[in-house]
């Protein structure tokens, strides 16, 4: 048993190695290199963030001073839209 252990680990090892091989290799770099789009990339949002942000603090307060359950979710669904675009944008990718 012990032997077979070490022979799956040895098998192992060596199939890590010749993965790392391949993306570490020229090609893989290349192939990075000519997808990579850095347009993906955000570059910042803090003002839609920080407005969101106090928006649903906001609500959030009156949704508690008023005892109102259906604020409270429109304030939590105010924080979390954010996330729905991007969502939809993965989805449509």
């Amino acid at each position: 048993e012990w032997e077979e252990r070490q022979k799956t680990r040895q098998l192992e090892m060596e199939a890590v190695s010749k993965a790392l091989a391949v993306l570490s290799g020229d090609d893989a770099h290349d192939l990075f290199t000519r997808t990579f789009n850095p347009s993906l990339l955000q570059s910042g949002s803090t003002e839609h963030s920080d407005r969101r942000q106090e928006a649903s603090r906001i609500l959030s307060q009156v949704a508690s001073k008023l005892h109102s359950p259906r604020l409270s979710a429109l304030a939590y669904q105010v924080k979390l839209d954010a996330f729905t675009r991007v969502k939809k944008a993965i989805d449509d990718m």
